[in-house]
């Protein structure tokens, strides 16, 4: 299934009608195509914008993005919901608060599942019945169509939450850890070094895969299969191993943020890297959300390097109580000359962007009330649309602020003009980048 647009507008197979393309309804269409493509859920068990509760609420009932049923004959008798998701913009960073707003409007449906998104961004919790919810618990992943009425098998994922995902994916780390340890008599540096590259080859490939297909061994299989039957038919002899191919397509994915040397190449043998992309091939890494990966990541780091290289990495808590104390504002210039994994210089980076969405999100309110005030109840559908498209415009304006790649943004400048750091161990440069890229970004100002 494929998003068309065309002429500013957007088709919504949903609604079976064109839209006005906005960015948040770019990202509703792309999320119901994968829920189409990678999930296996039909359009008539879907609706979008549908009213789950019948309470008025500033210009009226509240409307649920996406709404997913278990099959087609619960919708048409508007039974209870299986899956709400809430969708944001590309370049919205999803706040707290848009969780319990949606996860309001989840319970209000009684759905099992709660999922918001902004496509880069996916987070997935378990609904709470009976209950105002004030505690969010976030799980892996919402059940496939086939699954849909297994009740045992939703309860099995409504148990599998995210605390428990980030300690198995550090544990997933160690084990690669030994692979090579085992397969290529590797230091443990050496061999985060190895980790590292294929963490990265995965991320470029996942995030390049709008059908959020998994790079596993299956599907590494296939693509050297394609490429040795590509080079045959073309007479082309290639006598670079396909991983090594993948690995300089990531170095060039990569290139301005100086993460692999040119002449860098991955250094253990095709069977150990094998080994590796299968054991990461249960997690989606464009779509675990970035707080996992990072954390993930710097449980690794800190249990690789401690000891071996005389690094120690301050605890988390501490980071974020200095960070807090500090009160680092936008426009100001943080520097750590002595960075190591980067804990310090992602707490500022994620505390001053914190702010900077915050103000985002006040000037959203005011235009609101600004334009949603009681002269809008009294307009004509015309005049109503006219007030709507401008709102939307200056939301699309405001929402570029946030854009990493808006060079004018608000949060490029936070990313690229104000976060510096530096370190005398090349590795320890190299891994400060990796993490920022893992937590988010704001990693070109490492040295």
């Amino acid at each position: 299934m494929e998003v068309q647009i065309k002429d500013n507008k957007i088709y919504a197979p949903l609604k079976d009608k064109w839209l006005v393309v906005k960015p948040e309804e770019e990202v509703r269409q792309k999320y119901i195509c994968r829920l189409v493509d990678s999930y296996g859920y039909s359009l008539d068990q879907m609706d979008q914008e549908r009213q789950v509760n019948n309470s008025q609420r500033g210009r009226g009932a509240s409307r649920a993005d996406i709404v997913i049923w278990r099959n087609k004959k619960d919708r048409e008798e508007n039974n209870d919901a299986l899956i709400v998701v809430e969708c944001k913009a590309e370049s919205v960073t999803i706040r707290k608060e848009d969780y319990f707003q949606g996860m309001n409007y989840a319970s209000w449906a009684h759905a099992d599942f709660f999922v918001t998104t902004n496509l880069k961004e996916t987070r997935i919790f378990k609904v709470v019945k009976g209950k105002i919810p004030d505690k969010l618990e976030e799980i892996v992943d919402i059940p496939n169509a086939s699954k849909a009425n297994n009740q045992k098998e939703i309860d099995k994922l409504l148990k599998q939450t995210k605390a428990f995902t980030r300690d198995e994916f550090s544990k997933l780390l160690f084990k690669c850890h030994n692979i090579i340890r085992n397969n290529d008599k590797l230091s443990p540096e050496a061999a985060f070094d190895e980790i590292s590259k294929i963490l990265f080859i995965k991320i470029r490939y996942e995030r390049s895969n709008s059908d959020s297909q998994i790079f596993s061994a299956e599907r590494f299989t296939a693509l050297k299969k394609s490429r040795e039957e590509y080079n045959k038919e073309m007479n082309i002899k290639d006598e670079k191993p396909f991983y090594q191919h993948l690995f300089d397509l990531t170095k060039q994915e990569f290139v301005h943020d100086h993460l692999f040397d040119d002449n860098a190449k991955i250094e253990i043998r095709e069977n150990s890297f094998e080994q590796i992309v299968k054991e990461l091939e249960i997690y989606n890494l464009s779509t675990t959300s970035d707080d996992v990966k990072g954390i993930a990541f710097e449980k690794f780091l800190g249990k690789t390097f401690r000891g071996e290289l005389g690094q120690f990495f301050t605890p988390r808590t501490i980071v974020d109580f200095m960070v807090s104390v500090l009160d680092p504002q936008e426009g100001e210039l943080v520097c750590d000359p002595c960075c190591g994994s980067g804990g310090f210089l992602i707490k500022a980076f994620e505390y001053v962007r914190e702010k900077i969405e915050k103000d985002i999100e006040q000037q959203k309110e005011d235009i609101k009330a600004q334009f949603y005030g009681d002269d809008y109840d009294k307009m004509s559908d015309k005049q109503k649309q006219e007030v709507e498209a401008e709102v939307a415009q200056t939301f699309s304006y405001l929402n570029e602020e946030l854009n990493i790649n808006n060079e004018k943004g608000r949060l490029r400048s936070l990313s690229f003009d104000c976060i510096y750091g530096t370190d005398a161990n090349p590795r320890m440069a190299r891994t400060a980048k990796m993490n920022m890229i893992m937590h988010g970004d704001g990693h070109g100002g490492v040295h």
